[in-house]
């Protein structure tokens, strides 16, 4: 709806009314995404975090009040240019005068009439488009005419330099500075042939003319240094909407360099342009023609495939300028360890590959990767203050690992792969045909996945949850499944994982809560009024995008939100936990409740545990089990169940298996009981047939 690039627009609203946020929301929710803050100071926080196309904001607050908040907006470069609409009970003329006056684009006085809020959002969006749009195309032309190898120059109707680009003043010697405001005579003075007569500027003709002009074929240029070059040119007029000649634009190029152009053109073919190295291309040509001698010699070669963890957070966090930098001093420590023939290259973004000939022995390839790891570390270490700077290794040997080349570069980055996720190998491993395997396996995955989001076969299954003293369903848990091609339901432990890895946890999600949301509606139609317990990854509840999601899914499918419980996990709260309390603070406000999932199985946060907007713990069934056994060890259940209660949380048990688990559950003051003694995870129909109203 909203740029060049279709993405929805973005809507922050800031005011400390719940019930407004609730009708501003439901209002603009489909005109774009919608963002909430409830004070001032995180309000700033989140403009500049992501940078809203619009901003609602009131002015009456506690803290920062709307006109300070929108002074500070205001002083900031990121979010200066933000349209920001006050929201507010004044409606006198002084009042309207000073919101406008402090750099407010509009204001609607309360009460809000949603049809307005809407209709004014949606104008100061449009605007806010074109605006982009032209700044867009001003970018665009200013780009193309700094990126092209041609020299350009404009001038106004009398014939003074107004632009120049750096072809350009590369070409002259006469930087743009200097040329403003001058002649273009003074700037590329013209002759015809070696020692001829002054040659007339085309710019001149062409304006009188009003028609394009070329130059003499024989023309050449003086540059500020005093030599003389061959050129060719051409000039046109520049015409305003009224058709008139305002200026003229002239574009040339120098005849001499066309030769070196051609043969910078060939290298840049099969080089890598940041650092020099050979580039995928040039490597492969090599690395074929190193394998054929290789055969001959019967010899082997290997390949060493190095990636640097987390350069795409690096670019974000130190600039594109830094990472450049970082490349260039990575390949060339690199290239310092290479004594031999071997053959750097580098391959995306954040990749390098050393080709080894002459391998004598594998170990050989392993102390070279090893060296080469640990330079590139002291490097970064000495000169570039990253944290948690890292980088992981692949290696593949022919004819050992393949005989062709693509499969010998394919099996690298298999190997790499593997060091990048299994922490044993150190981020150095060598390629296996069982790792092949799981490669596979792990792609074959990955699109089993992928195919199952974008045709929908996906399933919900529901898990009962029973009030330990009643015996009572109070809640079921909706779990995910995805339908293979048999029909077969794969479980997730399967695809959990792989979903969070490539981030298609986002849409996997989504979609369970649109399913089981759906559900839950059809329940509370027929009658059978139940709370349903949703599992949340971190990423997707960190994404910015969930809290809007799951607010208009809930009024698509008109459910209550206290008929919802959201579970997440612990690790969540030791990623960014500011984030994460805001947004539970702000979710049960609406009426949802929160529960820890495996509670007690990672880094439990028993510190800070009583200040969380949290509702229910879940005691993991690991805990659970050890009451079955002959000496049972009900310390840890008893410790959890003892904590929920003592700070008013209530505290439900997984994966109960039997009556006498139950019934000690029961007398530990556990307050909810879930697992196979009651049900497994089943379609909605038998959780209905089971539990009749």
């Amino acid at each position: 709806m909203f740029s060049v690039n279709n993405i929805l627009p973005r809507i922050l609203l800031v005011d400390d009314d719940v019930n407004q946020i609730t009708l501003l929301n439901k209002v603009l929710n489909e005109v774009g995404q919608v963002f909430f803050e409830q004070d001032g100071l995180a309000a700033l926080n989140k403009a500049i975090k992501i940078l809203p196309d619009v901003i609602l904001l009131d002015i009456e607050m506690p803290g920062l009040n709307g006109h300070k908040v929108l002074a500070q907006l205001k002083g900031n470069d990121l979010t200066c240019h933000i349209p920001v609409i006050f929201i507010t009970s004044h409606d006198t003329i002084e009042d309207q005068l000073r919101c406008l006056k402090e750099g407010a684009v509009d204001f609607i006085v309360k009460p809000l009439q949603p049809d307005v809020v809407a209709a004014r959002v949606r104008t100061h969006l449009m605007l806010r488009k074109r605006e982009r749009e032209l700044l867009d195309i001003y970018r665009h032309a200013k780009v193309t005419l700094e990126s092209i190898g041609d020299a350009v120059i404009t001038t106004d109707r009398t014939c003074r330099v107004n632009y120049m680009n750096p072809a350009a003043e590369l070409m002259t010697g006469v930087p743009l500075n200097e040329a403003e405001g001058r002649e273009i005579e003074d700037v590329m003075p013209l002759r015809i042939g070696d020692n001829g007569p002054p040659h007339i500027n085309p710019i001149r003709i062409c304006i009188e003319e009003n028609r394009v002009v070329g130059m003499a074929i024989n023309c050449q240029m003086m540059q500020r240094n005093g030599h003389w070059i061959a050129v060719e040119d051409s000039a046109s007029p520049l015409i305003s909407e009224t058709n008139q000649v305002i200026g003229a634009v002239i574009v040339f190029d120098d005849i001499n360099e066309s030769n070196a152009m051609a043969l910078k053109m060939s290298r840049s073919l099969q080089y890598d342009q940041l650092t020099n190295l050979p580039n995928r291309f040039l490597l492969m040509e090599r690395l074929t023609f190193e394998m054929d001698r290789s055969k001959k010699n019967s010899s082997k070669l290997g390949l060493i495939l190095l990636d640097i963890n987390r350069f795409k957070l690096i670019n974000e966090e130190f600039g594109f300028e830094f990472g450049d930098v970082l490349l260039k001093n990575i390949a060339q420590y690199i290239k310092s360890q290479l004594q031999h023939d071997e053959t750097l290259s580098r391959h995306n973004a954040d990749e390098f590959i050393v080709l080894v000939p002459d391998l004598e022995r594998p170990s050989d390839l392993a102390n070279l990767a090893v060296i080469i790891k640990e330079n590139v570390m002291m490097l970064t270490l000495q000169h570039f203050e990253i944290d948690n700077f890292s980088v992981s290794i692949g290696l593949s040997i022919y004819p050992d690992d393949s005989v062709d080349a693509q499969s010998l570069m394919f099996h690298a980055d298999a190997a790499l792969h593997k060091a990048k996720n299994d922490v044993t190998h150190e981020g150095l491993c060598f390629y296996s045909e069982d790792m092949e395997s799981s490669f596979i396996l792990r792609r074959q995955r990955y699109i089993q996945l992928k195919s199952a989001i974008t045709d929908q076969n996906i399933v919900v299954l529901f898990q009962p949850i029973v009030n330990a003293s009643s015996g009572q369903l109070e809640a079921v848990e909706a779990l995910v499944r995805i339908q293979g091609e048999d029909g077969d339901l794969i479980p997730p432990i399967e695809f959990i994982a792989l979903a969070e890895e490539t981030r298609l946890i986002i849409p996997l999600g989504e979609r369970v809560i649109q399913l089981a949301l759906a559900q839950l509606q059809q329940w509370n139609i027929s009658g059978l009024k139940l709370r349903m317990c949703i599992n949340v990854s971190p990423i997707q509840f960190l994404d910015p995008h969930f809290v809007p999601f799951l607010l208009k899914t809930i009024d698509q499918y008109n459910v209550y939100p206290k008929m919802i419980e959201l579970e997440v996990t612990e690790s969540m709260m030791l990623q960014n936990l500011e984030q994460v309390t805001h947004d539970m603070a702000q979710l049960r406000e609406l009426g949802i409740s929160i529960s820890i999932d495996d509670f007690g199985t990672g880094f439990s946060c028993l510190s800070y545990l009583k200040d969380l907007p949290v509702d229910v713990l879940k005691i993991d069934k690991s805990f659970v089990a050890q009451l079955s056994i002959e000496q049972p060890d009900e310390i840890l259940v008893k410790t959890i169940a003892t904590l929920a209660n003592s700070i008013g949380l209530k505290s439900v048990a997984e994966g109960v298996e039997s009556i006498l688990q139950a019934q000690r559950l029961k007398e530990l003051d556990v307050s909810f009981l879930q697992g196979y003694y009651f049900s497994r995870p089943v379609p909605a129909h038998e959780i209905k047939s089971r539990y009749p109203i």
